[in-house]
C-alpha cells in the first residue's frame, strides 16, 4: 500500500509554485499600477485613486501568496 503522505508531497510541491507564481504576478501588476498612476498624475496633475487602490491591493495579496509559498511544506 502506498502512504497518503506520498502522495500529498506533489501536490504541496505544485501549490508552493503556484503560490510563488501567483505572488509574483501580483507584485508586478502592483509595480505596473504605481507607475501608471504616477504617470497619470505627472501629466495631469489629478491623482489617479483607481490605479493606486488596484495596486495596493494587488500588494497585499502578492505580499500574503509569497508568504504562503514560504510558510508552505
Amino acid at each position: 500500500m502506498t502512504e497518503p503522505a506520498s502522495s500529498a508531497r506533489p501536490v504541496a510541491v505544485a501549490i508552493r509554485y503556484l503560490a510563488i507564481i501567483a505572488g509574483g504576478a501580483c507584485l508586478l501588476l502592483t509595480a505596473v499600477c504605481f507607475a501608471i498612476a504616477c504617470q497619470i498624475f505627472i501629466q495631469t496633475g489629478v491623482f489617479a485613486q483607481s490605479y493606486a487602490m488596484v495596486g495596493s491591493i494587488s500588494g497585499v495579496l502578492g505580499i500574503l501568496a509569497l508568504k504562503l509559498a514560504s510558510v508552505w511544506k
